[in-house]
């Protein structure tokens, strides 16, 4: 079904992403509420380099919270992300995870 992209990076509460999935996918509301978002942006089929962007951006927002990394992070990371080069339904489903728990936790406008 998904195959993790590799991130060691922890975010503000000490957890890191890889932890997050798994405890967020144990969940049925938040595996519901992932699911549905990441089918809309299956849906909305955005360029590959744009969701790398995507998911670079969500990753520095977990990781240090929103505002607080600049836009080189944002660059260093997402070729980081696309040199990976995971499937554009991994990278659909690992920004859904992260949107929705930042969501799901007041941490995203």
């Amino acid at each position: 079904m998904y195959s993790k992209i590799e991130v060691s990076s922890k975010g503000k509460r000490g957890i890191n992403i890889e932890e997050l999935t798994l405890e967020i996918e144990k969940d049925k509301k938040f595996r519901e509420k992932i699911k549905h978002t990441a089918n809309q942006l299956l849906e909305q089929e955005y360029p590959y380099d744009v969701l790398c962007w995507e998911l670079a951006e969500f990753e520095l927002i977990f990781k240090k919270g929103w505002g607080l990394y600049s836009e080189k992070d944002v660059v260093k990371r997402a070729e980081k992300i696309f040199d990976l080069s995971p499937e554009y339904h991994q990278l659909c489903w690992q920004i859904s995870v992260i949107k929705v728990y930042l969501e799901e936790n007041d941490l995203y406008p």
